[in-house]
């Protein structure tokens, strides 16, 4: 099957952390099929004399990825984004696909990324299929600008993946038809993410933890709705009642410098360590090293940083939202409330003097090997149909298993 791959949301030599699950079942994929990449890349980067060129891996992978500029116009006619991306893209479309025709399309983020895959599909009239990721089905429908694009795409594709059931619950009150939606949740790579000796670990990252401290990693892009601040108020309650903590915190975006700054305004700057980015292929010994991961987000889908530190033996305290819940077992984790510093603190302190880590050290997670041949059979399904327009209803209905 020649299958091509289109999302911004995919990793480049410069930016190895982009994307890299959308690499990752970009990757397995390869090892049975033919995939193409389209990755554009933001016209504000370019003229920044940003280059934009494969990861080292792409060749070994079999990825054939190209990242033509986008241009659009920034905070203005956001509705026309889906157009103006397009167009952006259709040059290196046409040379990718010169001597080479898909038999399917995937999109990774339902606008503008999904309206191009919902385009190309319709272009070489093959199935499309958009992977959602989480704020695009829970906050954008919300915004006048853009909420009808999304609706439109999901509804329009032959397929819209859901990493989670409760995303394919969002996507069918959006009013996509049940059989529509295909409930595929991520995978972990096993080669890197496994349990392992925490004081090796820690050793690799070149951390030291003192013996009456412990070791928190929170894992994400700092924007204002990871809502960060509040884990450092939690940190510092908990330091007031004499829980010593390190905070490691690995990521990089524009809240990080305010961030910064209420760090030291609490008094928590020795306790709070800005990391910066991490490369994937080193997060695994950050959760290994970590006695817990937190999540402190206002809004998710079902982000797969907790899938991978639980796979690693890591357990995880998370804010209650998205569908974190499907993968949230009272074994190895602990949900609080959103924007309650104080719930996240009792969260923390639950996991730090519980059991969970022996429990997290048992978690089996799906692997992108599995979540690969799904994605295979929903394609092998939507092309099977296409060739039997007429299907009894109950044919209809997606075989891939909800969860």
């Amino acid at each position: 099957m020649r299958i091509l791959f289109l999302s911004e949301t995919f990793p480049d030599a410069a930016h190895p952390t982009t994307g890299t699950y959308n690499y990752a079942l970009c990757r397995e994929l390869a090892r049975d099929h033919e995939v193409r990449v389209i990755a554009p890349r933001s016209w504000l980067n370019v003229i920044r004399g940003e280059r934009y060129r494969s990861p080292a891996t792409a060749v070994k992978d079999q990825l054939q990825v190209c990242y033509p500029t986008r241009w659009y116009t920034p905070f203005v006619a956001q509705a026309n984004y889906g157009g103006q991306m397009w167009w952006s893209i259709r040059k290196a479309l046409c040379e990718l696909t010169n001597d080479w025709r898909p038999d399917a399309v995937l999109s990774y983020w339902a606008h503008p990324d999904g309206e191009c895959g919902l385009r190309a599909g319709r272009m070489f009239d093959v199935p499309s299929a958009v992977i959602v990721g989480g704020s695009d089905v829970l906050l954008l429908p919300r915004d006048p600008r853009r909420g009808a694009c999304v609706r439109q795409v999901l509804t329009e594709s032959d397929a819209v993946v859901t990493v989670s059931d409760g995303l394919r619950q969002e996507c069918m009150k959006l009013g996509v038809t049940p059989q529509r939606v295909w409930t595929i949740p991520q995978g972990i790579d096993p080669d890197l993410f496994y349990s392992g000796d925490q004081s090796t670990a820690r050793s690799q990252i070149g951390v030291t933890v003192a013996a009456d401290e412990s070791l928190v990693v929170w894992v994400g892009r700092m924007v204002g709705l990871k809502r960060v601040d509040q884990l450092i108020h939690a940190c510092r309650i908990l330091r007031d009642r004499g829980r010593k903590l390190r905070v490691c915190l690995l990521g990089d975006g524009p809240s990080r410098s305010e961030w910064q700054q209420l760090a030291v305004e609490q008094g928590m700057a020795e306790q709070i360590q800005f990391v910066g980015s991490i490369g994937h292929d080193r997060l695994a010994d950050w959760y290994r090293a970590a006695d817990l991961t937190v999540l402190c987000s206002e809004s998710e889908g079902l982000p797969n940083v907790l899938r991978e530190s639980v796979a690693c033996g890591t357990p995880f305290v998370s804010t209650d939202v998205g569908s974190v819940r499907e993968l949230a077992q009272p074994e190895f984790s602990e949900l609080v409330p959103v924007n309650h510093a104080e719930s996240l603190a009792q969260g923390i302190e639950t996991v730090l003097r519980g059991t969970h880590s022996r429990a997290a050290r048992q978690f089996q997670a799906k692997t992108w090997s599995a979540t690969a041949r799904d994605t295979e059979a929903l394609f092998e399904e939507l092309i099977a149909r296409r060739r039997t327009p007429v299907a009894v209803a109950h044919d209809l209905v997606p075989s891939l298993p909800s969860s």
